[in-house]
């Protein structure tokens, strides 16, 4: 294997910089899309680092302490790690508490990185083909 600096190490080795359990690896996922494409806001249950290699993505980024104003579905839904709440056209009458949420914003262009603790929110749109 060539890139044999990223495989999967134990955690009884000195270098777990990228994985504190290999066993755990879900592998390298990419998101790709065209103008307008929208993930909407949610969590990840793992560390993601997030390079954009063409276009521009914009991020609005919640930490996990704003949880509560974010309106979680609930537990059993499948979509459980998502807001009930729609980004794009918010209803305050249905989600008031929505106006006191916490967020930063950041658009990644071609060549930026961006790294996002596990459990943090975001919510990502595509400004344009990337």
């Amino acid at each position: 294997d060539e890139l044999t600096f990223f495989q999967p190490r134990d955690s009884d080795e000195t270098n777990n910089l990228y994985l504190v359990d290999p066993h755990q690896q879900k592998g390298i996922h990419c998101r790709f899309g065209m103008k307008g494409v929208i993930a909407e806001n949610h969590f990840d249950g793992s560390r993601n680092t997030i390079v954009v290699l063409g276009g521009e993505r914009r991020y609005i980024l919640s930490h996990p302490d704003q949880c509560e104003l974010l309106s979680l579905f609930p537990k059993e839904h499948p979509s459980a790690r998502h807001s009930m709440v729609d980004w794009s056209d918010v209803n305050l009458e249905h989600f008031p508490n929505f106006t006191q949420a916490k967020t930063n914003e950041v658009v990644l262009q071609a060549g930026d990185a961006l790294y996002l603790p596990t459990n943090w929110f975001h919510y990502i749109i595509s400004l344009d083909l990337n």
